[in-house]
């Protein structure tokens, strides 16, 4: 569940057009799990490095016509699995740098910095390798819901490409999560973690 007190400050910032003060809020509040997301979702720290920083430029590039239709933290989340997705097709080419604005910069490298140090364990190290072996989407699934405590509507809003959300779709995804723990309980037990 979205922490409300931010979520209410962020609501009045983007009320008042603070454009800049948004972007700086959401990567405070959000970024460091955020990151956490993108790190076990991709191929190491440099993937996820990659995707941090389009994770950010998204968000940047698209304050000026969110909607509002959502949380801040699930309009987050979106723009992070957008970034995963574009990383995952762009792996085997040259990696291209994204430049940040000058504006969000220093805060997303402060948000990098933090958040990598404090999620660095054994006992997360193969926690994450089992993760890797699912798809991102269901990476991410796994994330929100047990990771985020993201309602089911949330998470529905954050895969659906075109934001809409139908009892159909929820449904489908409690399916897939049912699925997923199965999987990764099976896993467990085959490698002899659980």
């Amino acid at each position: 569940m979205a922490d409300d007190a931010a979520e209410a400050a962020l609501r009045r910032l983007w009320q008042a057009g603070a454009r800049h003060d948004v972007v700086t809020q959401v990567m405070r509040a959000y970024g460091p799990e955020v990151l956490g997301y993108l790190l076990g979702a991709l191929r190491g720290e440099g993937e996820a490095a990659d995707a941090f920083s389009q994770f950010t430029l998204n968000l940047w590039q698209a304050s000026e016509s969110f909607r509002g239709d959502s949380s801040f933290r699930t309009w987050a989340y979106a723009l992070a699995r957008h970034a995963v997705g574009r990383i995952v097709r762009e792996r085997g080419r040259r990696r291209r740098h994204v430049a940040l604005p000058s504006e969000i910069d220093g805060v997303a490298a402060r948000v990098r910095t933090e958040t990598q140090e404090h999620l660095r364990t054994e006992a997360k190290d193969r926690l994450a390798r089992l993760r890797e072996e699912l798809d991102p989407d269901d990476q991410l699934i796994l994330t929100l819901r047990v990771d985020r405590g993201f309602a089911w509507p949330d998470i529905a809003r954050v895969i659906a490409d075109d934001g809409a959300v139908e009892e159909r779709a929820i449904a489908a995804l409690r399916k897939r999560f049912e699925r997923i723990k199965d999987r990764l309980r099976r896993r467990a037990k085959e490698l002899g973690l659980g």
